[in-house]
C-alpha cells in the first residue's frame, strides 16, 4: 500500500465518522513524516558517523556479537573506530570492554583455586548469556550494562 492509498482509507475513515478529526490528523502526519525520504531514519543515516546502512541499534547490537568472534579484541578496535561517532557505541564498547576484563579475571581466578578449576564453565555460561541479553537489549534500543562487571573504563 503507498501513501496515497494509506491517506485515501484514512479520509474514507474521517468522512464515515469511524475516527475523529484530531485522530485524522495525528495519522496523517504520522503517514507523511514515515513516507518522507527526507525526515526520520534517512535523516539519521545521512547524518551519522558512519553510512553502513544499518541502524545505530543494530550497530551496537552487532558489537556485543563480536565478543563470540573475538572475547575483546574485535569489541575493542570497533569501539577504537567508532567511539567519537556515537555515543551509544561509546558506552556499549565500555561496558563490553569492562564486562570481559572482569570475567576475565573472575575465571584466572577461579582457575587458580582447586575448586574454582571444577567450576570455571559456570562464568562461560553466564557470559554467553549476558551476551545475549545484551544483543537483545540493544536491538530494542536499551543501554544495558552487564551484571558484575567492574567499572575500569567510564
Amino acid at each position: 500500500m503507498n501513501i496515497y492509498d494509506e491517506l485515501e482509507k484514512l479520509k474514507e475513515f474521517l468522512d464515515s465518522g469511524a475516527i475523529t478529526q484530531e485522530e485524522y490528523e495525528r495519522e496523517k502526519e504520522r503517514i507523511l513524516q514515515q513516507q518522507d525520504p527526507y525526515q526520520g531514519q534517512y535523516q539519521e543515516k545521512k547524518d551519522s558517523a558512519w553510512d553502513l546502512g544499518i541502524d545505530e541499534n543494530t550497530f551496537v547490537a552487532l558489537l556485543h556479537a563480536s565478543q563470540f568472534i573475538s572475547a575483546f579484541i574485535i569489541p575493542l578496535i570497533i569501539w577504537l573506530l567508532y567511539k567519537d561517532k556515537s555515543p551509544k557505541v561509546d558506552a556499549a564498547g565500555k561496558n563490553i570492554l569492562n564486562f570481559e576484563i572482569s570475567f576475565t579475571l573472575y575465571s584466572v581466578v577461579l582457575f587458580l583455586t582447586i575448586i574454582g578449576s571444577i567450576l570455571l564453565p559456570i562464568p562461560l555460561v553466564i557470559m554467553f548469556a549476558f551476551i545475549i541479553i545484551a544483543i537483545v537489549k540493544a536491538v530494542n534500543g536499551e543501554n544495558w550494562k552487564y551484571p558484575l562487571s567492574i567499572r575500569f573504563l567510564k
